[in-house]
């Protein structure tokens, strides 16, 4: 308890200022996340807030513009409470000044992915009939369509009307807002081969502190004061990034788009301290200029599996500063694992945060012993159904010092002739050899075995690996029934937009 209250005293929220920051915004904006960017602006107005390609803006910029575009949002294009809102944006100040305005309106914010096809945006508008559209310039032919573009705008337009334009009108700022309850937070899960599904969550503080103190105290968030968040906002690991930054009055960095080398550069050229990534992020980082990344501190990696080489390659070129963290749309934030663990046991995802319950349960739904492999549960305050254990879909067992390990997902795991085989096992053996860039393994069809191994490989520049050495270096490593009955080789693997394999275009 004391490491939590000098943590909270550090950022200045559990002070005197700190406190009567928090009543006024409160009783000035209402419990939105509005309430959460005044207090850091009032607490911090000269800090730096945010950098990205376009701007540099002070919390307290930030702030007053946000409170402006919501008065504009409400004057011009009439945005009420619980409206329904799609943000389809990159990483910009455009998109971040969106989310809290409309968030001081009250709506309903729904993050949607950029990269989506018009096919599949039109079928979400068609399933979901949103109020209101804010969008990148990518998918402005999408929204030339006379039924979209009257309840839309662009997130920059060098001239017509945009989210940045609207937010720097000098008599927006002057509007008189009501105060209001913060609308829903929903992200939208799935990639760009399908129709995602709605994670939704409503901004609570008793829901946020046990995952903000968790991550505080054992990521020592408070001890950095410049942060690059290159995952994807419209997902949920990237807004919450955005939001424990702001809360730490953090100077925060965003990119677009993420590439590598840009990405290795701003990180060197700004002495960045943090940054939260993708693994896939962190493995181009690495083979780009691990010597650029030595001002990292700490680097948050999630949304997909961390293999074990990776692991302990980032471990090896930076030092003990790697954190994993597992969770889900639906169940939040829920297991880490440190610097410490990742070295002695890099194949796990650590333990669950505190205010986490995981379990390990087999078909019938009885809860498994250690090394039992079963559907992972979870069940915490922040979790989209509070009073019911949420499936996450993925396989895993318990060690004897109560450590997690995945086993992949539910329906990735195939049975050949009567052996359960899960690829994910497959796969952290191929990544361990020297000339494998990338690896992902999926089950096939067969007709003897019923299901066999796939695997799909990107070797390293000027490998001359082939499948005959490949098969025979697997011998002596994995059991007869792992062994991949295909080998294919690409110039390199498939992925969706966060970064993990896209495992139906493999099968194909």
């Amino acid at each position: 308890m004391f490491t939590h209250l000098r943590k909270l005293y550090r950022t200045r929220l559990l002070t005197i200022p700190g406190l009567c920051r928090l009543v006024e915004a409160v009783l000035t904006t209402g419990v939105n996340t509005m309430a959460m960017l005044r207090i850091a602006a009032k607490l911090h107005p000269e800090r730096t807030a945010l950098t990205d390609e376009q701007e540099r803006l002070s919390y307290l910029e930030l702030w007053r513009q946000s409170e402006a575009l919501a008065g504009a949002l409400h004057a011009e294009h009439g945005l009420q409470p619980r409206q329904r809102v799609a943000l389809a944006c990159g990483n910009h100040a455009a998109l971040i000044k969106a989310i809290f305005a409309f968030s001081r309106l009250g709506t309903h914010v729904f993050l949607v992915n950029p990269g989506m096809t018009a096919d599949q945006l039109r079928a979400l508008e068609e399933r979901l009939r949103f109020d209101f559209y804010v969008y990148d310039d990518t998918l402005a032919a999408v929204f030339s369509d006379p039924a979209l573009s009257k309840k839309s705008l662009p997130s920059y337009h060098p001239t017509d009307p945009s989210i940045n334009r609207l937010a720097l009108l000098p008599e927006a700022a002057k509007a008189r807002l009501k105060k209001q309850k913060a609308g829903n937070i929903v992200v939208m899960t799935g990639g760009t081969t399908g129709q995602p599904k709605a994670a939704s969550r409503k901004p609570s503080i008793p829901d946020f502190l046990p995952p903000f103190m968790a991550l505080l105290t054992q990521l020592h968030l408070d001890n950095y004061r410049t942060v690059y968040v290159a995952t994807p906002i419209y997902h949920g690991f990237g807004v919450v990034a955005l939001f424990m930054g702001v809360i730490l009055g953090a100077e925060m960095y965003f990119t677009r788009q993420f590439e590598a080398g840009r990405a290795c550069e701003l990180i060197a050229r700004h002495n960045i301290e943090a940054v939260t990534v993708v693994p896939l992020m962190l493995q181009r980082m690495l083979n780009r200029d691990a010597e650029m990344l030595k001002s990292l501190h700490c680097i948050i990696t999630g949304s997909a599996m961390l293999s074990p080489a990776l692991a302990r390659e980032s471990l090896t070129k930076i030092g003990p500063t790697l954190f994993n963290l597992y969770g889900t749309s639906e169940g939040g934030f829920a297991i880490m694992a440190t610097p410490d663990l990742l070295a002695r046991k890099p194949e796990s995802i650590g333990k669950p945060v505190c205010g986490v319950c995981a379990r390990i349960l087999d078909e019938a739904g009885q809860k498994l012993g250690n090394k039992a492999v079963g559907r992972l549960c979870l069940r915490s305050s922040w979790t989209t159904s509070k009073k019911n254990w949420i499936e996450t879909g993925d396989l895993a067992y318990r060690d004897a010092d109560g450590d997690i390990f995945l086993c992949g997902r539910v329906d990735d795991m195939i049975v050949s002739g009567g052996e359960n085989v899960y690829p994910i096992e497959l796969e952290n053996v191929l990544a361990q050899h020297a000339d494998v860039a990338a690896v992902a393994v999926v089950g096939i069809a067969d007709t003897e075995f019923g299901q066999r191994l796939k695997a799909v490989v990107a070797a390293k520049k000027d490998s001359q690996l082939d499948k005959a050495a490949l098969i025979e270096w697997l011998k002596p490593r994995v059991a007869r029934h792992q062994m991949p009955a295909i080998v294919e080789f690409r110039d390199e693997l498939p992925y969706t937009a966060l970064g993990k394999p896209d495992k139906k275009a493999l099968r194909g």
